[in-house]
């Protein structure tokens, strides 16, 4: 079998900046600053991750558990009115290669993001792109920061639910760099699109397995895979 973990915002999908400004709402109600993110990391990494900086640059302190699981909880509030008043877009072939796929009994769409499970189903409900993926054994943030922790659980979900994961072909697929290192970790087929903020020489000097500039169309893209060593 095939299993393919994406990553979802710069990948399937952008939200014309929808987390971050629930992130920045979020943060003025909570901690009653508000947040410079040019001054933080946020391409690439979790919502844990993002949080804990914004507390951390808002208190002068280190963020305890309790205070990030608040903000991020607040956030997935107040994303849907976010993801509403923007603009944001399916990225070109996404939906095609998606309902390609989905049909095909020799495929497993997951979701492999440092989006926590409820902020993934809002944003891919919002696209309409829910109804692709099997949430149950995806591999989300929950209560870890960092991607290549994720990667690692999402190599435990499939063993616990298809056996040993060297009986697979698995690939990883994103837009960052921090997609495809931790793709690499888990012996992944690594797959980088550049269709977020790095370019496509960026991800090239990460060498993943393949790279791009945007998705293909579904028959192209289903080929390459099908035709991986």
């Amino acid at each position: 079998m095939k299993i393919l973990f994406w990553d979802i915002d710069g990948t399937l999908i952008k939200t014309a900046k929808a987390g971050l400004y629930a992130f920045a709402q979020a943060t003025t109600e909570l901690w009653g600053t508000a947040v410079d993110f040019d001054k933080l990391t946020t391409a690439g990494m979790t919502d844990n991750y993002i949080a804990r900086q914004i507390i951390e640059v808002s208190s002068g302190r280190e963020a305890s558990r309790s205070e990030i699981d608040r903000l991020c909880r607040r956030y997935e509030e107040l994303l849907p009115r976010e993801l509403a008043a923007r603009k944001g877009l399916v990225l070109p072939e996404v939906a095609n290669i998606l309902a390609c796929l989905h049909e095909r009994d020799d495929y497993k769409q997951l979701l492999l993001t440092g989006n926590s499970k409820m902020g993934a189903q809002i944003k891919l409900r919002y696209f309409a792109l829910e109804r692709y993926f099997d949430f149950a054994s995806s591999a989300f943030a929950e209560q870890f920061e960092r991607r290549g922790d994720i990667a690692s659980n999402a190599l435990k979900i499939v063993h616990a639910n298809w056996g040993d994961p060297g009986q697979h072909k698995i690939y990883v697929i994103g837009d960052t760099p921090h997609d495809i290192e931790c793709g690499k970790g888990i012996g992944a087929y690594t797959i980088g699109v550049a269709t977020g903020r790095y370019s496509l020489e960026e991800l090239q000097c990460l060498a993943p397995w393949w790279s791009m500039e945007v998705f293909p169309e579904p028959e192209i893209f289903a080929t390459k895979i099908t035709t991986s060593a």
